[in-house]
């Protein structure tokens, strides 16, 4: 008896010892599990809005300025680098790609970025930026927008159509039409999208204050894309004093009705209309002594 139960207590005792082996070995395997359910740390984001092409059609070779707002949606400063498609192919050969690299936007910020793209083939491109899309066309020059024909003894001139806008310095709504009876120098400009856009469209302005300095049979009319961010046109205007109408096309109205015009010079487009409203001209980029000139003739 004595014997057996001695048998009895080591069986029990070796179950005992198993048992806690077991029990260690279920806690060494259940620490791993713990670490990987914490939560991993929190990543940036950017959300792309209000995609923005100008203009919409162009002749080949004529830049076309592809421009979104950017914001960073994470609680962290980050870096952040466009990446543009056309046709589903990568645009990062672009000049205005180092411009875009790595551009820093803070926690909760947007940030209006901008490429420029001109392309010489006709066709519809279409385009993709983060998760938005648009397109714009190139087409075969039209050598019909010419205002007039020199060679008809009648010149027929084409009619300038009206529009109504908000002038972004004053909040006064203009039109085209109040102009009647004075020449009109009507000029598309972009401001605040792109750097080498601002270089060349600051310098036409400057190059209409200068020429209103000279002479006062004019009036300057300036009508900017909806891309553009009204305060960068109120600082603009302000700290050089162009004291002219400045309209910005938010709802995209104005442009599309000019746009046989922008297609040909893209940014800036001036447009000289005679006292009867007609177009009597239309010319890219132009110094003082060829808008004074162009006044001239009118």
């Amino acid at each position: 008896m004595r014997h057996k139960a001695k048998q009895i207590i080591l069986f029990l005792i070796l179950i005992t010892i198993i048992g806690i082996v077991t029990a260690c070995s279920s806690t060494e395997v259940a620490a791993p599990e713990q670490t990987a359910e914490k939560a991993p740390p929190e990543v940036s984001a950017f959300q792309v809005s209000n995609l923005a092409i100008n203009p919409s059609e162009v002749n080949p070779g004529v830049e076309v300025i592809i421009a979104a707002e950017v914001t960073n949606t994470s609680v962290a400063e980050d870096n952040y680098t466009a990446k543009l498609r056309i046709d589903n192919v990568s645009e990062e050969s672009l000049p205005s790609f180092r411009y875009l690299n790595e551009v820093t936007i803070d926690a909760g910020v947007s940030r209006l970025l901008s490429f420029i793209v001109s392309k010489n083939t006709p066709a519809t491109y279409k385009v993709t930026w983060g998760e938005r899309n648009g397109e714009f066309v190139v087409v075969k020059p039209d050598e019909s927008i010419e205002p007039s024909n020199p060679k008809s003894i009648t010149p027929k001139f084409t009619r300038a159509p009206d529009f109504t806008g908000v002038d972004v310095v004053t909040n006064e709504r203009i039109s085209l039409s109040q102009f009647s009876g004075s020449i009109v120098l009507l000029n598309f400009v972009n401001y605040g999208c792109n750097p080498s856009v601002n270089q060349v469209v600051s310098a036409q302005l400057l190059a209409i204050k200068e020429l209103t300095k000279q002479r006062d049979d004019f009036i300057p009319l300036s009508i900017f894309c909806g891309c553009c961010p009204p305060s960068a046109l109120r600082d603009f205007a302000e700290e050089n004093d162009l004291s002219w109408s400045w309209i910005l096309d938010t709802d995209n109205s104005i442009v599309p009705q000019y746009g046989r015009y922008l297609r040909k010079y893209g940014y800036p487009t001036l447009i000289f209309i005679d006292k009867e409203q007609n177009i009597r001209e239309v010319a890219g980029y132009s110094n003082v002594p060829a808008l004074s000139a162009q006044i001239d003739e009118i």
